[in-house]
C-alpha cells in the first residue's frame, strides 16, 4: 500500500488523480489501509512504522487535493482510510465475482463523492487517521 500511495503521489500530476489511483488500486488488490494504521501483528513496531509512513503519504495527498480545490475540504485522510477499508472488506455474502465488481464500482462512487462540488456536507468533522484508529481499537 505504501508503494502504491508513493507511486501515485510521485507519478500523478494532480493530487485527486493520485488519490483515485490509490483508492482504486487498493480496491482492485483487496488492500485494506485500516489494517496498516491499526498496527498490531507479529512485529507491532514494524507495522506501526509502516502505518505511520502510509498515513504521512495519504495526509500529503489529501492536503494537496484540498490545495488544488479538487478534494472536498471536509474529507480527511482518516475518511480515506475508513472508506477504502469498507470498500475492500465488502459484503461477505456476495459471490466473489460480484464482490469484485461491486468493490471497483464502490471505489469510483466514493471518489465521486469526495470530489469538491456543491453538495450537502456529511455529518461531523473530517476524520483524522488518529481518531479513526482510536475509535476502531476501542
Amino acid at each position: 500500500m505504501i508503494a502504491l500511495a508513493e507511486e501515485a503521489q510521485s507519478e500523478e500530476t494532480w493530487a485527486f488523480d493520485a488519490l483515485s489511483r490509490f483508492v482504486v488500486g487498493c480496491a482492485e488488490a483487496g488492500l485494506d489501509p485500516l489494517v496498516a494504521v491499526e498496527g498490531g501483528g507479529a512485529d507491532a513496531s514494524e507495522d506501526g512504522a509502516a502505518g505511520d509512513r502510509l498515513v504521512k503519504v495519504l495526509e500529503e495527498i489529501v492536503r494537496a487535493g484540498h490545495d488544488e480545490g479538487a478534494l472536498r475540504a471536509d474529507v480527511g485522510a482518516g475518511d480515506v482510510v475508513g472508506v477504502v477499508g469498507l470498500v475492500v472488506r465488502g459484503l461477505p455474502t456476495v459471490p466473489a465475482g460480484v464482490g469484485e465488481e461491486l468493490r471497483e464500482r464502490a471505489a469510483r462512487l466514493v471518489l465521486a463523492g469526495m470530489r469538491a462540488h456543491p453538495a450537502p456536507a456529511p455529518p461531523g468533522a473530517a476524520l483524522t487517521v488518529e481518531e479513526l484508529a482510536r475509535r476502531v481499537s476501542g
